[in-house]
């Protein structure tokens, strides 16, 4: 009988100096702007990251030519406060269609102040990945991984 292995929550946090709809704007809309170095599945920097506003709806980069690659679904559009994403790129960081292996990301934002919003996420359930869960869990943990992608979209907000 084999165990299944557990992993803890991949967990990042930044402050955007910006107000609820703002923030949430930035992190849905602009996306691509302040995108990583190298944190897209095409050839070149993406056009667009776009979400689909509702729940089912796809969640996937544009590339500059319109080839578009997916990264996971929608399962909660709650804006501007909440967004739940099911996280559909394995171990191998390609896409995977079957919902059954998809981990979730939750993305909380909280307005602290008129122009500041604590920007929560939370990536859970790896273990859906099967083998291919630690290798999900070492990238987006790792120094390069989630809390990066949020500091590099405050870096975009105070330019």
């Amino acid at each position: 009988m084999s165990e299944t292995q557990s992993y803890t929550p991949v967990v990042a946090e930044v402050t955007v100096p910006a107000g609820l709809a703002r923030a949430f704007e930035l992190f849905t809309v602009e996306h691509a702007a302040w995108l990583s170095e190298g944190h897209w599945l095409g050839d070149e920097r993406p056009a667009a990251i776009v979400f689909e506003p509702t729940a089912g709806g796809r969640w996937y980069e544009r590339q500059p030519d319109g080839t578009e690659c997916d990264w996971g679904r929608v399962l909660e559009w709650g804006a501007p406060g909440r967004l739940v994403l099911a996280w559909m790129l394995g171990g191998d960081w390609q896409f995977d269609p079957d919902g059954e292996r998809a981990s979730r990301v939750e993305v909380t934002f909280t307005e602290v102040g008129p122009d500041q919003t604590v920007l929560r996420l939370v990536h859970t359930g790896f273990e859906a990945h099967g083998e291919g869960g630690g290798s999900v869990h070492r990238g987006v943990g790792s120094a390069t991984g989630w809390q990066a992608y949020l500091d590099a979209l405050v870096a975009f907000a105070t330019a």
